[in-house]
């Protein structure tokens, strides 16, 4: 009974942990739709300066459409064989130090970007608003460099840089492994995004038989897994911390946090562009409060999914591929409220595939926004030009050249010679 208790206990844990990052990543994967942007912009026309106070805190992100879906299985079909020979045919401590340091660079980043939102956010329910600076670096005119920060973010630099860097030398102990791995999951949902339902189907389907060949018809997944000693898996021991350091575990790999979770992002998007929809007359922003229904029902059919998988695993006494149960669950709870709502049509045809808008934003950004000082600087060039320009239209001498304005008699006279009706320069401005 004590044993049954604490394996319930680890598999909570276990749950908690993955809705962690689900949920973080699906917040920060929202962006402020495009009726408010296009107000902004109205407002802001006749200004100088753009008001940079809601700039989004993700710029950077990749949109997939259903052809990439289908290539899911393929590429990590050939990433998982390829871990299984190299464990096989050269050992896995060599695999795992490569492995360990590339996760350790990758960790900072992530670290860095999970840990900053969680404080901003915390801060924004505290109802205090994180101030933003500016970081500019200018050559001239022209700005090189722009990334706007908190005061959190900047304290949290040295703590991102220090985590990552101690996950091999205290030897990869299981709750470092795991704040890297929840980290990078949320990182990976920020930036990946699916663009429309049909994809997220697809997905989920295409990969539950992934899952299915490689857990029940080979050994490669499971022995990949128990043999990689990296933060691609969540783990929680099943029995207590306080009975010393655990050696045994139970385990759920980031496929099964950040797949599912790909589609609970995708609700939450869905959410927020309905509620922009059906209030039009509000500035609606990706930090607004709107409702959630199918944000909701998505969380209810992960954790349903993922608690059927648990029972199964207990029952049988076995490892399971985790979207076998999660993959239906995520796609029947979407369909089911959407039938409900009498909206599978909208959930059907709606997209949040990028505009060209969009794209030509991101161009922009990659070019780089002008700073304040760059426009000021920009504008007091042009006025200087236009001074410039009006006083040599006045003066008939400009640079020793005077110029003498075309004779157009020759129109109306009967033969005129080449020379004559074009304009003549006299250097020095002396006659000839």
């Amino acid at each position: 009974m004590p044993q049954d208790a604490g394996l319930i206990g680890s598999y909570i844990s276990l749950g908690v942990q993955a809705l962690i990052p689900i949920i973080l990543g699906s917040f920060k994967s929202l962006k402020t739709p495009d009726a408010t942007i296009k107000k902004r912009k109205l407002a802001r026309k006749s200004q100088l300066l753009d008001d940079e106070d809601e700039e989004e805190e993700e710029a950077i992100e990749e949109t997939l459409t259903w052809a990439d879906s289908l290539l899911f299985p393929v590429f990590g079909s050939i990433a998982l064989l390829g871990l299984f020979f190299l464990i096989k045919y050269v050992g896995k401590e060599w695999i795992n130090t490569v492995l360990g340091v590339y996760f350790t660079g990758a960790g900072m980043f992530a670290v860095h970007s999970t840990f900053s939102s969680i404080s901003n956010w915390t801060l924004r329910a505290m109802g205090k608003k994180p101030t933003t600076y500016h970081i500019r670096i200018s050559a001239g005119i022209r700005q090189v460099f722009h990334h706007p920060t908190t005061l959190s973010s900047l304290i949290l630099i040295p703590i991102s840089i220090i985590l990552p860097l101690l996950y091999i030398p205290l030897g990869r102990p299981y709750i470092l492994s795991n704040i890297l791995a929840l980290s990078l999951s949320t990182a990976t949902l920020a930036l990946l995004k699916l663009d429309s339902f049909l994809t997220a189907f697809v997905l989920l389907g295409v990969l539950l038989v992934y899952d299915i060949f490689w857990v029940f018809a080979t050994p490669v997944m499971v022995t990949v897994a128990k043999s990689i000693d990296a933060p691609i898996k969540i783990l929680s021991p099943k029995s207590s911390i306080l009975n010393g350091t655990p050696n045994d575990f139970t385990m759920l790999g980031l496929g099964d946090i950040v797949i599912p979770g790909l589609v609970i992002a995708l609700c939450l998007r869905f959410d927020l562009s309905r509620y922009s929809k059906f209030n039009p007359d509000q500035e609606i922003t990706n930090k607004s409060k709107f409702s959630k229904p199918y944000f909701i029902t998505a969380i209810i059919s992960y954790i349903i999914g993922l608690t059927i998988t648990i029972i199964v695993m207990h029952t049988f006494k076995a490892a399971q591929p985790a979207l076998l149960y999660l993959s239906p669950a995520c796609t029947l709870g979407p369909l089911l409220i959407a039938s409900i709502r009498g909206e599978l049509r909208d959930l059907w045809q709606w997209s949040d595939s990028p505009n060209e808008e969009d794209v030509k934003k991101l161009i922009d950004e990659t070019i780089e926004a002008p700073s304040e000082a760059a426009m000021k600087a920009r504008a007091e060039a042009k006025a200087t030009d236009v001074e410039i320009e009006t006083e040599n239209q006045d003066d008939p001498q400009v640079n020793g050249t005077t110029l003498i304005e075309e004779d157009d008699n020759w129109m109306t006279s009967g033969v005129v010679s080449p020379d004559e009706g074009k304009a003549r320069k006299r250097k020095g401005g002396k006659r000839k």
